[in-house]
Parts: structure tokens; sequence; C-alpha cells
């Protein structure tokens, strides 16, 4: 078959097929399966059927189209990498010559300052707590700075409570690291362990209480939400206690290296984000505490 004359349905089922054989996660498959099925889709309403009938132009058609829809700028960015992966996977096995994306400017992403959780906000969280399972679970976010899925995925040997040694197994990329809980920490979990009827080290750290067995995503999703309505905090989740933790980490002066590890990113990237946060910190305390206008305020 000449390059570029394989229909679009083929190929994709041919990089979702490379993703496996890749080993990535199951998350991030269907990161690309949900992304990518509407383009598809849009290619076929235009009429497109082979790979080698996409140009940049159509690209950055749809592109103005998912634009239109009033997502967010990350929410864009995302189809757009989505993209830009298929079609370097279709250059990389010889599907086409080369990449119309190579064309295509990705999306901006607007700079906005995220937010973390107020030492106010993980108070009213804490007391929303009904169970030692769910205070545990909270402490352990906002201490490890662990993802949702490397959280659920957990066993209770993963775990030292002495040391505060967490063995993360199944990070982003199938990488394992370790990080690291306080005494704080370690003393909830094992309130809560000691609740629990089997506590052998190949059982889940954190068990569901609804259903036999593990923890899953979209369990933790559910108890983030009703603690998000039973506290009043504006945002609670998994991803917003691992912000947190981060913003905290900086804010206190550690290395951001020693983060970046921490937390498994593979470079500082992801957390340069945080850094407008930092900077309105110290405008705050500037205006607050700054030389002069302390002075002056004595007067």
């Amino acid at each position: 078959m000449h390059l570029g004359t394989h229909q679009f349905c083929d190929a994709f089922d041919m990089f979702m097929l490379d993703c496996e054989a890749r080993r990535l996660t199951p998350a991030t498959r269907q990161f690309y399966q949900y992304k990518l099925a509407p383009f598809m889709c849009w290619c076929e309403a235009e009429g497109l059927h082979a790979l080698h009938e996409l140009t940049a132009h159509h690209i950055r058609r749809y592109l103005i189209s998912v634009s239109r829809r009033n997502l967010s700028s990350q929410y864009q960015h995302n189809i757009a990498r989505s993209i830009r992966a298929f079609l370097n996977y279709c250059v990389r096995d010889e599907l086409i010559e080369k990449s119309p994306f190579d064309k295509v400017q990705m999306p901006r992403l607007e700079k906005k300052i995220l937010e973390a959780l107020s030492s106010t906000d993980i108070h009213a969280i804490l007391r929303s707590c009904i169970s030692e399972r769910d205070k545990a679970l909270c402490l352990f976010l906002l201490d490890s700075g662990v993802r949702a899925s490397e959280l659920v995925a957990l066993n209770i040997g993963d775990i030292d409570l002495k040391t505060g040694v967490v063995l993360v197994r199944l990070g982003k990329g199938q990488k394992a690291r370790n990080t690291y809980i306080g005494a704080r920490t370690r003393k909830q979990i094992k309130r809560y362990w000691a609740e629990r009827r089997d506590t052998r080290p190949h059982t889940p750290a954190f068990a569901s209480e609804f259903k036999n067995g593990r923890l899953r995503v979209d369990g933790l999703v559910q108890l983030m939400e009703r603690l998000q309505e039973r506290s009043g905090v504006k945002t609670c989740t998994a991803h917003t206690f691992r912000r947190t933790f981060a913003i905290n980490c900086l804010r206190n002066g550690m290395n951001v290296y020693v983060l970046a590890r921490l937390m498994g990113h593979a470079d500082i990237t992801i957390l340069r984000q945080y850094l407008p946060r930092l900077e309105t910190d110290l405008q705050d305390a500037h205006a607050r505490f700054g030389a002069v206008d302390t002075l002056f305020k004595q007067v």
C-alpha cells in the first residue's frame, strides 16, 4: 500500500494498538480514544477517508470549530495534542511521509493562576469526613501529592507506617517512584486500618465502603463531590489536593527539581504553572509587610 492511502479508521486502530504495545496506561489510551473519535467523525463528514487527503488547513478548520464551543483552553490543547500524537505515529510507522500538523500551531493555553486549597478549606473538608477512611484519604492526598489513579492502585504493603515511605508502583508512564507522608497522616491511616478486617500487604490501601474490594477512581470522584457539597469548599478534587501539595511545598522552600521527582514529573515544565501563584503570594506579602507602608501606618 502506498504512503497515505491508508484509511483513517485503519490508521486509528493501528495507533491504539501501538499505544497498547508501548504499554501506555489504560487512562492514556482512553484519553486518546475520547479526544480523537470526534475528529475522525469530522473527517468522515468532510469527505476525508484516506490519510493523504488530510491537510494543515483541515486541521486548522477543525480546531477553530472546537474553539467555538466555549471549551476550556486546556481541553482544546488536549484535542490538538492528541491529533498531533496520532499523526506523528503515522509518520513513525510510515503510513504517511510528513505530518500535516507540522504546519499547525498548537492552541494557546490561558495563563491563569491556579488556586490551591486554603488552610480554612482543608479544615472544612476534614470536618466533613464521616469515616476514618475518608479522613485518612484526604490527608494522604495532601501529604503525598499522588495522582488519583496512583492512590487507588496502592496496596497496604506499599505504605511503610514506620518510615513514611510510599512506593508508587503504577505511576504515570508505568514508572515507579517513592514519595512520603508525615507522622500525622501515618497516625490517621493506622486508625483507619485498625478498623479493617483484612490488612495483609497485598490488599488495597484504600478500600471501597460500598463494594467489596479496591476503591476505584470513579468512587474517589464521587467521594470528592460529597465532601465538596458538605464542606462548601468551591473545588474539592484529588487533583486540587495534589496542586495544594505542590504549591505548599514550593512556598515552604522545597527545591523544584526535588518536587518534580516526588510528583512523578519527568521535568519541571508542569510545575512552572504554579509559579504565578507564588508571585501573587509575594505581592500580597509585600502589601501587608512592606517596610515603608508599614512604617508610616504607625505614624
